[in-house]
């Protein structure tokens, strides 16, 4: 089973992805509707990163690529993993091909100027994107 988190306005387009249960972070506490996961990717850190170690199964893998201290905040007994990307050129023109035949999307909710970028990297990490 496949759980995600998305805003109230983002459930639908979640649930199209492929997600089998989608959970409105805007309406529900994750940590009460899930429990057992075997794999979580953290996109957010934070008191988000905190709270999914309660939801991790026995033996599961937290993978944040948004906290660099996840190794050291895992509490006893759990496994915390951080992702980082290198640059791999083959692999960029693979996905440039795929959004090209309309395999892989993505939408975009806002395009911003410079100006507005320190904003608009806060409505995004706050939920209010």
């Amino acid at each position: 089973t496949v759980y995600a988190t998305a805003s109230t306005k983002s459930v639908v387009h979640v649930q199209a992805l492929g997600a089998d249960e989608v959970i409105d972070y805007q309406k529900q506490n994750f940590e009460l509707l899930a429990s057992d996961i075997d794999l979580i990717v953290d996109h957010v850190g934070g008191q988000v990163l905190d709270k999914s170690w309660a939801v991790l199964s026995p033996g599961g893998v937290l993978a944040s690529i948004a906290a660099t201290d996840v190794v050291s905040r895992a509490p006893a007994g759990r496994r915390g993993i951080w992702l980082s990307v290198t640059p791999d050129t083959a692999r960029l023109a693979t996905i440039a091909q795929e959004i090209a035949d309309g395999a892989l999307r993505s939408t975009i909710a806002e395009v911003v100027g410079f100006d507005d970028l320190a904003p608009a990297i806060e409505r995004n990490r706050t939920g209010h994107a």
